[in-house]
């Protein structure tokens, strides 16, 4: 790879500036092939399955599909994106807190971190993949360390940093001040992106939250303000997002309606000052450009270890071609707005009941192959190459691809979704 110069030889590496250098390729068949399959219809091959009633596919552990992975990387130059993960917390899996059922980290799911003997995270020697990966941080609190940990020289040509507040971690430490410390650091950065932002509605700090405060629906509140707030911010910097939704599917298309609703209403207010101002004998400012729906809306959203059903995929892809329809845009101009990102750390190793493994299957099936992104989603350095690799194993069982050629969609995509960054303010 191409290597990127300071501008002073004591200044700190800017993640931002030196993220995928142009001599970066990918093999052909991500770019022909890739395209081809992201318009296979996926409904035959989930009827099949659920008529059949099969809840299993053959998916090899994240370190066997990493040996499979390497072996190829000795023929031709192979590239992973890992587009949501946690190394800059370095948590090693016995480190990990167990926690509830229902919010449990990685712990185990990986397992003993996969050794060869070498760094494997943003290594490029031979033999081995080569990491393109997105370092998503959780609260104000790993703000910082996210951008130090995707400056690092042995990796900040290949990793971007997002930086955002968990739907975990709004209470009770969360400043006022968070929104405008965010947007302060995101002005600082051009290339970063805005995450991790969610929903859910089984965050321990939910069921504990005061009484006095709204209890529950409070809570629940609280988390669609601050998601609301920080997508809002993403939207005007123009940025993509990495958005967390755990049992809150229907609440974030509601959403979604809500802020397209509001720029329709925006645009129509423009409109008609528009027309007033033609009508007028005054030859005065015409108002700038006419609003944009989309801009109402990050550059692109990838949905975070997918746990929403078939139906919910649907519905998000109908959602954007709505809003499509609604700015007039061409169909060959469109990028995807929606992604839909899966791990083996979420997906499969905390997946316990034959109807989730079918709903994920199910999940899989109904997305575009143009749209599939795969995620470590883990927290230490060590397991980033494996626990992507466990991602594009599982998606590469479900969707009936080889392995390799899940490896070469998912990096087309991932890289696409990086590259969505816009870096300007809107006045959307």
């Amino acid at each position: 790879m191409s290597t990127r110069t300071r501008t002073g030889a004591g200044d700190p590496l800017c993640p931002c500036c030196a993220f995928l250098p142009d001599d970066l390729f990918l093999p052909p068949m991500a770019v022909s092939e890739a395209e081809e399959l992201s318009e296979r219809s996926p409904s035959s091959r989930i009827a099949q399955t659920s008529a059949s009633g099969s809840t299993t596919i053959e998916t090899p552990t994240p370190q066997d599909a990493l040996r499979a992975i390497k072996s190829d990387a000795e023929a031709r130059r192979l590239v992973l994106v890992d587009t949501h993960t946690h190394p800059q917390l370095e948590r090693n899996s016995g480190d990990l807190p167990a926690g509830d059922d229902d919010e449990k980290g990685a712990a185990g799911i990986i397992g003993k971190p996969f050794d060869d003997g070498h760094e494997q995270h943003g290594s490029s020697r031979s033999g081995s993949p080569e990491m393109i990966t997105l370092v998503c941080s959780v609260s104000p609190d790993d703000w910082q360390s996210t951008l130090t940990y995707a400056s690092e020289p042995s990796r900040y040509e290949t990793t971007l940093p997002a930086l955002g507040v968990h739907p975990w971690y709004l209470y009770p430490d969360l400043s006022p001040s968070y929104l405008s410390d965010l947007e302060h650091l995101l002005k600082q950065h051009p290339q970063a992106i805005v995450g991790e932002i969610g929903l859910c509605k089984v965050a321990k700090f939910v069921r504990n939250y005061p009484a006095e405060l709204g209890g529950k629906q409070g809570a629940l509140e609280l988390q669609r303000t601050v998601f609301r707030d920080q997508f809002r911010l993403a939207s005007r910097l123009r940025r993509p997002v990495s958005v967390h939704c755990v049992q809150r599917h229907g609440v974030l298309i509601k959403l979604f309606k809500e802020i397209m609703q509001e720029a329709v209403k925006v645009r129509k207010e423009w409109r008609k000052k528009q027309k007033a101002s033609a009508l007028s004998t005054e030859s005065g400012d015409r108002g700038g450009d006419e609003p944009r729906i989309l801009d109402a809306y990050p550059t692109a959203v990838a949905m975070h270890s997918y746990t929403g059903t078939a139906h919910h995929v649907k519905e998000l892809l109908e959602f954007e071609e709505r809003l499509h329809q609604e700015e007039g845009s061409g169909v060959a101009t469109r990028h995807p707005m929606f992604y839909f990102g899966f791990s083996h750390a979420v997906n499969v190793a905390m997946c316990s009941s034959d109807k989730s493994r079918l709903q994920n299957i199910e999940a899989i099936r109904a997305v575009p192959t143009n749209r599939l992104l795969a995620e470590s989603d883990v927290h230490c350095t060590a397991d980033v190459e494996a626990g992507t690799a466990g991602a594009i194993a599982y998606l590469a069982a479900a969707s009936g691809h080889t392995v390799l050629e899940m490896a070469d969609i998912t990096a087309k995509n991932g890289i696409e979704f990086l590259h969505s960054v816009r870096s300007q303010e809107c006045k959307v």
